[in-house]
């Protein structure tokens, strides 16, 4: 049992160090979760915690260990280097999908919001060129 969390352990950081890395890609940045707009942002911290469980969640479907009495694998399982860094990559992927859910979240905001306004082409220029809450800014201000 001690092995299968330490090894659960190790993949939940390689997890989390995927999705870390993921933080820096796109407009996020390094900011805690908050409702901006009427649209919620995840942060840093909800972008992290969906690649540590990406990893995990991963890495344990390929496990062929079952639990038996006791809570004690049978075969013991053995943790590959290889298995952490696709832990990694799998933190990575998981973080950018949901990254990819919010910003086409606050895209839809936006469509809906300038779609009820007048044209204005400074923020249509905005919208096409800026990044997704920028988007939601410069529809918000059109009148």
């Amino acid at each position: 049992m001690h092995d299968l969390v330490v090894d659960l352990i190790a993949v939940a950081v390689c997890g989390a160090l995927g999705g870390f890395a993921n933080v820096f890609i796109g407009d996020s940045g390094l900011h805690l979760p908050t409702m901006d707009q009427g649209v919620f942002r995840p942060g840093y911290i909800g972008v992290v915690f969906v690649g540590l469980i990406a990893a995990v969640g991963a890495w344990l479907a390929t496990q062929g260990s079952v639990l038996v009495g006791g809570l004690t694998l049978s075969p013991p399982v053995t943790l590959r280097l290889s298995e952490l860094s696709t832990a990694i990559v799998v933190g990575f992927g998981g973080a950018r999908w949901f990254k990819s859910e919010t910003e086409t979240t606050i895209f839809r905001k936006t469509a809906a919001v300038a779609a009820s306004k007048a044209a204005d082409s400074d923020a249509a220029a905005t919208i096409a060129a800026g990044s997704p809450i920028q988007a939601l800014t410069a529809a918000n201000k059109m009148r």
